[in-house]
């Protein structure tokens, strides 16, 4: 019996420890394509290595784009963009997602309105990318690196 619990102690403390790595991971530039209540909505999303994602999307009406950060734990993902742009007013996303592999997260969108019931994938565009820093810095203005 105490192997048992030691054995699940131990799964448990390796888990944990590869939970940061999976953040990292999601660095790079990712599609998406989701039906909303107004139609179809497709976008790219750049997460950088410090979590920060931007994203350009359009939908039936116009073309938006979003600001926020991404909170990985284990297989969950949360994209909780907290800012938006666009010309006839937007309802911030939040994507609850699950990872379905290195390339691929399930989601669905909870915004200012409620929930769309939908499910889609947003799926990782070539390799990942080492760096998107600067990408998209008309979307969201770039950060001030810390000084040291």
């Amino acid at each position: 019996m105490k192997k048992v619990g030691v054995l699940a102690t131990v799964l448990a403390a390796l888990a944990a420890m590869a939970e940061p790595s999976l953040a990292q991971d999601l660095s790079g530039d990712w599609q998406f394509k989701r039906r909303a209540r107004e139609g179809w909505h497709t976008g790219t999303l750049v997460i950088d290595k410090d979590g920060q994602v931007r994203q350009r999307g359009r939908n039936p009406f116009q073309d938006y784009s979003q600001c926020g950060h991404v909170v990985a734990v284990g297989v969950k993902v949360e994209i909780v963009f907290t800012s938006v742009k666009s010309k006839h007013g937007y309802s911030i996303d939040h994507f609850y997602c699950t990872v379905q592999g290195e390339s691929a997260l399930s989601c669905f969108n909870i915004d200012g309105i409620g929930k769309e019931d939908d499910l889609f994938r947003i799926e990782r565009v070539g390799g990942k990318s080492g760096s998107p820093d600067g990408q998209m810095d008309d979307v969201c203005p770039a950060r001030e690196k810390p000084q040291v």
